[in-house]
């Protein structure tokens, strides 16, 4: 409950309630912490059991670290601890929601873990009180991480996960850094959902696939390739 406050700063409705996190552990879902040495819980990853049809999944409600612990490859390990509980229980695939301007957890998402994304959810939330939200609609992109894939096998070692030689079909920009732009220019901000939003709704109608995603210090790209089941 602390950490939701700290990493979101969600107002009290919005956050996810105890008896939620004791029940997901009795009903085939998990809830995993990361510990400082001193016993301090500085990060927590939570899923639920989901199907599709008859096929089972986990759909991961949550993912923090705080801020003092970030960049230090524990969200990371969370999700590779949350992987191993799936693997053991014959699930071969998660998915969760991700907001599509934030590079950094594009970055994650589909470069270090191995997703990769099909779906465009326009204000997926509604209105959400968060620090990262600031009074933008919630659109969210739906990671798809299948557990066994060779994708994944190549982020687990940190090989690149799509073919660095092959040109992408569709490439699409956002911003490098969503808060800095948020503080400086919301009209801007709302632009740039707006163009991401319409660019990638119709590169999944046109059955491209998220695959790739590129940043540096001044932009961030998604990388879309033809994809079949």
């Amino acid at each position: 409950m602390r950490i939701q406050k700290e990493i979101w700063g969600y107002s009290e409705s919005e956050l996810y309630p105890l008896r939620l996190f004791v029940n997901l552990s009795r009903i085939g879902g998990h809830v995993l912490g990361a510990f400082t040495t001193d016993g301090e819980q500085v990060g927590f990853v939570a899923s639920m059991p989901a199907w599709h049809g008859r096929h089972r999944y986990f759909h991961s409600l949550s993912l923090g670290v705080v801020h003092a612990h970030e960049n230090r490859g524990l969200g990371r390990a969370l999700k590779l601890a949350q992987r191993d509980l799936a693997l053991r229980a014959g699930i071969d695939s998660i998915e969760w929601s991700f907001d599509p301007l934030r590079a950094k957890n594009a970055n994650l998402n589909i470069n270090r873990l191995g997703a990769l994304v099909r779906r465009y959810e326009p204000d997926y939330y509604g209105h959400v009180e968060s620090q990262f939200q600031q009074g933008l609609p919630s659109d969210r992109l739906i990671a798809e991480w299948r557990l066994g894939s060779l994708r994944v096998r190549r982020a687990l070692v940190s090989k690149p996960v799509r073919n660095t030689r092959r040109k992408p079909a569709r490439v699409v920009e956002i911003p490098i850094d969503i808060d800095a732009l948020i503080r400086a220019n919301i009209a801007e901000a709302r632009a740039w959902q707006e163009r991401v939003r319409n660019l990638l709704q119709q590169d999944f109608k046109d059955k491209l696939a998220i695959t790739g995603f590129t940043h540096d210090e001044k932009s961030a790209h998604y990388l879309l390739d033809a994809y079949e089941n």
